[in-house]
């Protein structure tokens, strides 16, 4: 199997909305410290070029870049809430079921300020379209599975909410995607 896509269920739209809900809330919390920190050399650019360039008054300009951060964040938020939501409700989105290639495994800890460890377990994924995926899966599937095999994901477009995986015949416990905008792999 290659690529199966079909058009959601009515039952499955509530099970969608209410995980996507959820994720749209999350950003609301944490997307306006994510904009403040890489939008932040463009505002010390901006501050410097008036300061030194045109001498200008910088009364407003930390006013200006904190209601621009909070405009985008509530601008993604109601883009999610109206759009996003409407089509969904409309069931206008498609579970997609593919074939994926593991290309890399990852392990990585993550040590919090309370000195707990907490243990991610990540496969880089590619299809054969070369569109680029990346998955959180549980300790007992990360010691199964080994690079090259196939995994079959199911999953809402858009969204990218997993329902299952599949590698080996053996349905993996845990899945949850990530972003993999740019990933390199070892030669």
């Amino acid at each position: 199997m290659n690529m199966l896509k079909e058009k959601i269920k009515a039952e499955e739209v509530i099970l969608v909305k209410k995980a996507f809900n959820k994720s749209l809330w999350k950003s609301l919390i944490i997307m306006p410290f994510i904009l403040t920190v890489i939008l932040l050399p463009i505002y010390f650019l901006i501050f410097f070029i008036n300061l030194f360039i045109f001498h200008m008054d910088l009364d407003n300009l930390l006013s200006i870049y904190i209601i621009s951060i909070l405009g985008l964040v509530i601008l993604n938020f109601l883009y999610g809430k109206i759009i996003i939501n409407k089509r969904i409700t409309n069931q206008k989105i498609y579970k997609i079921t593919e074939d994926f290639s593991i290309q890399r495994k990852d392990k990585y800890t993550y040590t919090s300020d309370s000195a707990s460890d907490s243990n991610y377990f990540r496969l880089f994924l590619i299809n054969k379209d070369d569109q680029k995926k990346g998955i959180y899966i549980s300790e007992e599937d990360y010691k199964k599975v080994k690079e090259n095999e196939v995994i079959t994901i199911t999953y809402f477009e858009i969204v990218d909410i997993s329902i299952k995986a599949v590698c080996n015949n053996q349905e993996l416990k845990y899945t949850r995607f990530f972003s993999v905008k740019k990933w390199n792999l070892p030669i």
